[in-house]
């Protein structure tokens, strides 16, 4: 199971913070652009986030 954390509100929108560890597993960068995607898959509701290239 993943780490969890809280959203926080900014403005009108609602905020992810990625913890530390995920952005250098996934060599994540302030400035670069990710994909959000909602899905279903057997009655859970769930985020896709993908790094855009």
């Amino acid at each position: 199971m993943g780490e969890v954390v809280k959203l926080r509100e900014s403005g009108k929108n609602l905020v992810i913070a990625i913890p530390t560890a995920i952005c250098e597993n996934l060599d994540l960068k302030d400035g670069n652009e990710v994909e959000i995607e909602q899905f279903t898959c057997g009655g859970d509701n769930g985020l896709r986030i993908r790094l855009k290239k």
